[in-house]
């Protein structure tokens, strides 16, 4: 009896940790996974014109553009982790 009562002390006392993010963080979260799904389509388009293509300067061009793509997608990574740490209380 004596436990059951020190875990419902101990349960009362705890309170929830995640809140609900607020309509602002929402739609920024959104634009950034829309910004994400668009690098992913540049990505996949210029490595298919790659393919395709026999010149070697085009394929270093390409190779580039995935780099900077690759580059951009880290950064909104990075963006949404930050905006993520500061929402929580």
């Amino acid at each position: 009896m004596l436990r059951l009562a020190r875990a419902a002390l101990s349960l009362a006392v705890v309170s929830p940790t995640y809140r609900m993010p607020d309509p602002v963080t929402r739609r920024r979260e959104a634009v950034v996974s829309e910004v994400r799904y668009a690098l992913a389509a540049v990505r996949c388009a210029a490595r298919l014109a790659g393919l395709v293509s026999d010149e070697l300067v085009v394929r270093e061009l390409l190779r580039d553009v995935i780099d900077q793509t690759d580059r951009a997608e880290r950064g909104v990574g990075r963006l949404v982790s930050t905006s993520s740490r500061d929402v929580v209380p």
